[in-house]
């Protein structure tokens, strides 16, 4: 399903942990779309993430840019259909579609 409201999805890489924590709790999703300066898509930042960085005694001031996933699942328009494959078998919530410079087209996730 595609999502409308992306902006609930999304955050700048400078953005601090504790910021993202608060986005994930509203979005109900468990992970957020990062983005850089000039809104390209990055990574991603999952709850396990910020809990992996918490046990690494990272602060709620550091940056996502620091802790962020940047191997992330992403797809393109042409491989749409390979989505519900991927929330099956990886247990992901959301997967960006981006274009072939990095930018986001659509956000889809697995309800």
């Amino acid at each position: 399903m595609v999502i409308q409201d992306k902006e609930k999805f999304l955050i700048d890489e400078e953005n601090t942990i504790e910021t993202a924590l608060f986005k994930i709790e509203n979005n109900n999703h468990r992970c957020l779309i990062v983005l850089n300066a000039n809104k390209k898509v990055v990574g991603t930042i999952s709850d396990g993430d910020i809990r992996k960085a918490l046990l690494k005694h990272r602060l709620l001031s550091t940056p996502i840019k620091e802790v962020m996933n940047n191997n992330f699942i992403w797809l393109n328009k042409d491989s749409i259909d390979k989505a519900k494959e991927i929330f099956n078998n990886l247990h992901i919530f959301i997967i960006p579609i981006i274009d072939d410079k990095n930018n986001l087209e659509e956000i889809i996730d697995c309800y």
